[in-house]
């Protein structure tokens, strides 16, 4: 939870040193824009630096970089176990964002930095960055209302407690295109502590005008401030101004009135409009932006949108949505180390847009699937315009779509569970082969290794996999795993945070060559893109057939992929001589026919198919052609075509689709 103030973050800090210059940055909008501008400013003149902003777009990592480069992994872990242990240790009981900005500070030192950017969490006077020990320019960005509930209900309330970064003989550079009256609380604030304080004018600016045609107003007052406090900091570069303009140009600051394709996700070939846009100032400017941009096109706008708890979404959605529009509403997931951030009820969010007297030509409650309120507003779109906006946190669980990192968990099913009191753990209520008895156990511990796996890589994509299989139930075997793994909480005890959004059943399955090859051809349509890992589970002695037989016919890359084995009871103990021979046969048949082409390992699928599901690779010829999977038609199944390099061992070796 949020816990203003400054005593656990100085304890946490009292024993790094803080050797380099801080420029640190307050505000209620802007403040990132400004830090991203100053970075650009820095890094064409051959300073190091690092930047702290908050919060996060993907990982709590991201929130850290160093001469405008992501820190690594393990650097990170390394810094942040150090801190953690440093509060376990005093017993400091630190939030979750003091931890990491002394993570931050502790990088920045050791990373022998000249200068750190700092971006203010929340506030100023009592915000964790607030004890920086060496600031040579403050700056403070557009003031709005926001978090009232920590800051103060009125702008003049507010801005006082953004004042609280200013220190004497420090220079603040503030926007001055904030109301007279932040103006007058922030000058009065300057006056009593010996700062000197500057207000700028965006118009008269010599870098703002000569970007004028690239910049939208508001993006113009972030570059002015940027520039004045660059000055201020640097005098020595002040007269740099065409290495400053040419930076300042090419800056990039993800989520805001950021142009980006979704089409991995959706199919949608334009780009849509993303902005993070989530407080009635944002959204003035965002309504700006597509009045502008979008709305001259006369076409009308679809929105997906989602919010914060706590915000005035009524105010924003008066500023942004118009007569004719769509809206899908989303709830974004859960952040992870601020557990306090809820997202507003998707149901809620479309009864206060219809409350403001807009008739929408269509709408639609997406709950929280972010995937479905993206292909929904894609279809309603067709080719018109599409924004997303309304949180950052929306904004993030964008990218980590985007973002998907290729580990594929695939998890292969052995039975159907088909529902009873004793959620699986009764082998009555299985639905199994006569040889199969007593193994229902190992199925459930299948199902728990895979969602430990997933745990363990949080950009992973688990897989249950298996057809419909039985005349008794048009339950799939991968769909009855999933619904075990529902019944018995699995997903809560065994998983962070909401990760069942992250599992996917794979329906159609008739043995283990086509539970690898597809779960591999499922994940396409939605991702576009292959997986650089496979992890697969099932029973050890299939290890030989799963990995070295169906893994190498197919051409995955060997060294990609990661096997977790669990034996029934029989196998374990090696006296179940006629499984142990079943065993080799089996392999023996794959090595003969890799693809399983042949009548042998065909009539086997036939038996097990009957409800007739389609067998074909990819259900959309559109996903197929645009897959580049080359592929050899064998009856009512597809094979793929021997000797051809697949695109997912293209993927693996040159990082292309």
């Amino acid at each position: 939870m949020v816990n203003l103030g400054l005593a656990r973050i100085t304890a946490l800090l009292k024993q790094t040193p803080q050797t380099w210059k801080a420029i640190h940055v307050a505000g209620t909008n802007g403040k990132g824009s400004i830090c991203a501008y100053l970075m650009a400013m820095l890094r064409a003149n051959q300073i190091s630096c690092g930047r702290f902003t908050s919060p996060h777009l993907v990982d709590p990592r991201d929130s850290i970089t160093i001469n405008d480069s992501a820190v690594s992994e393990s650097k990170f872990r390394h810094f942040e176990d150090l801190v953690k242990k440093r509060n376990e240790e005093q017993r400091l009981g630190a939030s979750e964002f003091e931890l990491l900005t002394a993570t931050a500070f502790e990088i920045f030192e050791s990373e022998h930095v000249d200068v750190g950017i700092i971006e203010v969490g929340l506030g100023g006077t009592l915000d964790a960055t607030n004890t920086l020990k060496h600031k040579c320019v403050t700056v403070i960005a557009k003031i709005g209302l926001d978090h009232q509930s920590f800051l103060g209900n009125t702008l003049e309330e507010i801005a006082l407690q953004k004042a609280g970064i200013m220190r004497k003989g420090v220079p603040c550079v503030v926007d001055g295109t904030n109301p007279q009256s932040v103006l007058d609380v922030l000058r009065k604030h300057a006056n009593e502590t010996g700062n000197d304080i500057l207000f700028t004018d965006f118009e008269s600016n010599v870098l703002s005008d000569r970007l004028r045609d690239n910049l939208e107003p508001h993006q113009r007052q972030n570059l002015t401030c940027a520039y004045e406090a660059f000055k201020l900091g640097f005098p020595q570069y002040a007269n740099s101004t065409d290495t400053l303009v040419s930076a300042a140009r090419d800056m990039v600051w993800p989520g805001r009135l950021q142009w980006l394709s979704i089409e991995k996700i959706t199919r949608r070939k334009e780009n849509v409009l993303l902005d993070g846009a989530h407080n009635p100032q944002s959204a003035e400017v965002l309504a700006a932006f597509v009045e502008k941009h979008l709305r001259s096109l006369n076409r009308p706008i679809t929105w997906a949108l989602a919010a914060t708890q706590g915000k005035d979404v009524s105010e924003m959605f008066k500023l942004l949505l118009r007569d004719g529009d769509s809206i899908t509403s989303v709830e974004f997931g859960p952040v992870e180390q601020m557990p306090w951030v809820n997202p507003t009820d998707s149901t809620d969010l479309l009864d206060a847009a219809n409350k403001c007297g807009i008739t929408f030509s269509s709408q639609f409650d997406a709950s929280t699937d972010v995937r479905s309120a993206l292909k929904w507003a894609s279809q309603t779109a067709n080719e018109g315009p599409l924004v997303i906006a309304g949180s950052l946190y929306l904004v993030s669980d964008i990218f980590k779509l985007l973002r998907w990192n290729g580990h594929a968990i695939i998890v292969c099913c052995h039975g159907i569970w088909a529902g009873g009191t004793a959620r699986g753990h009764d082998e009555s209520e299985w639905l199994i082969a006569e040889f199969q008895k007593g193994e229902t156990p190992t199925f459930i511990e299948h199902i728990k290794a895979g969602l430990q796996e997933l745990r363990r890589d949080e950009n992973s994509i688990l897989i249950f996999s298996g057809g419909l299989t039985r005349k008794e139930t048009r339950l799939s075997e991968a769909r009855s795993y999933a619904n075990l793994a529902d019944a018995n909480s699995y997903f809560g005890i065994l998983l962070k945070s909401d990760a069942s959004k992250r599992i996917f059943c794979e329906e159609r399955a008739l043995d283990s060559y086509y539970n690898v090859l597809f779960s591999l051809t499922k994940l396409w349509p939605d991702y576009g893109t292959w997986p650089k890992k496979m992890t697969i589970v099932s029973h050890a002695f299939k290890r030989e057939r799963l990995v070295d037989c169906h893994c190498g016919a197919i051409g995955f890359p060997l060294d990609r992929v990661d096997f977790v084995g669990i034996d029934p009871p029989g196998m374990i103990n090696g006296t179940n001589e006629a499984a142990f021979k079943g065993v080799a046969e089996a392999i023996a048949q794959w090595k003969e026919d890799p693809h399983g082409k042949g009548e042998l390992l065909a009539s086997k699928r036939r038996k097990r198919n009957p409800w007739g599901v389609s067998q074909k690779l990819f259900l959309d010829k559109e996903d197929q052609i645009r897959s580049g999977v080359q592929l050899m038609p064998m009856g009512e199944e597809e094979c793929l075509l021997e000797g051809a390099f697949q695109p997912w061992y293209q993927h693996h070796d040159t990082g292309s689709n």
